[in-house]
């Protein structure tokens, strides 16, 4: 953290967690930071250590620690090269997609509780008899503090609170093809943890100091999501890489008009007014992805059967395409 100090006085520029925080960055300089991040935060090594330590947290459930906060050290002026209004307007947006965890949660331990009771647990926890729930996910409980956050940001920075409209959860819809259902389920939160990664990326390409810190600790949680995540659907139905990627940047898509249409704030990431930004956006989930299959590669059959191979449940030990 003291990088995020650090001041290179003979050229105005300051070391941050996107590298140089340059004044008025261009494209180019502002694909140098997001290329930074990606490196920081998204590393074979970083993204195989999220995976491995899913036997871990099926023994003994433990919520990653945040680091600390410095909420009245953020400020407008932590916004660079780009406008304020369409900072907020994606903070904002963060907040409505990030509300309804528990509906998440409870979505995926549904899709999960018949095939894999761990992982259903560590999405959805434990509920008694009667639906009541007494034990809460380690997932929820980590992604239960993004929208806190990003509400506390967007008062932060502007003074007032913010109305949140929550996103809309479909939940659980039981087609009779179990194997495909999780299938697409799995692929599905692929692609929002994808999303939401590639947009705090970018979010903290544009920000600097105590802000772009504050958007770090739900950007890491989302980052250990996807490897678990991709992790979970390479073992469990091993597609060709080609076959995984193409699936997930359609349901991306799918779930980006989706949010067009429950948005009170306008437009989505891919129809922002200014041209530059919007394909810094696209630039983002690209290299976001490309490092997902640059880690793809280098994960052994070996290291999935040890996180995943204790399970007795044949479903996803059966390999070859699913067509649904």
């Amino acid at each position: 953290m003291n990088l995020a100090t650090t001041i290179h006085s003979n050229n105005y520029q300051k070391i941050d967690l996107a590298g140089y925080c340059h004044v008025s960055p261009d494209y180019l300089k502002t694909r140098a930071r997001i290329n930074y991040l990606i490196q920081r935060y998204l590393s074979l090594d970083i993204l195989t250590e999220r995976l491995l330590d899913l036997p871990q947290q099926f023994e003994n459930p433990q919520q990653r620690p945040w680091q600390k906060i410095h909420w009245q050290a953020i400020n407008n002026s932590q916004i660079i090269g780009i406008e304020p209004q369409l900072f907020l307007q994606i903070i904002a947006s963060a907040v409505e997609i990030e509300t309804p965890i528990r509906s998440y949660s409870q979505e995926s331990r549904a899709y999960l509780q018949k095939v894999h009771p761990q992982l259903a647990r560590f999405m959805g926890g434990i509920s008694d008899e009667n639906g009541k729930i007494i034990e809460v996910g380690i997932w929820e409980k980590e992604e239960r503090q993004h929208a806190p956050v990003f509400s506390k940001i967007y008062q932060q920075l502007t003074g007032e609170n913010l109305s949140v409209q929550p996103n809309t959860v479909i939940g659980y819809q039981p087609t009779g093809n179990v194997r495909a259902q999780i299938y697409n389920h799995g692929l599905g939160r692929i692609s929002t943890e994808w999303s939401a990664a590639s947009t705090y990326l970018w979010l903290m390409s544009h920000s600097t100091g105590a802000l772009q810190m504050a958007i770090a600790q739900p950007l890491q949680d989302e980052v250990n999501h996807l490897a678990k995540f991709w992790g979970i659907t390479r073992w469990g139905f091993n597609d060709s890489i080609f076959q995984q990627v193409i699936d997930s940047i359609s349901r991306l898509i799918r779930l980006l008009n989706h949010h067009q249409q429950e948005r009170s704030f306008g437009q989505n990431i891919f129809n922002f007014s200014h041209l530059k930004h919007g394909i810094e956006i696209g630039y983002t989930l690209m290299r976001v992805m490309i490092q997902m299959c640059r880690w793809n590669y280098h994960i052994k059959t070996d290291a999935l059967n040890q996180v995943f191979g204790g399970s007795s449940i044949d479903l996803f030990k059966k390999r070859g395409k699913i067509w649904c």
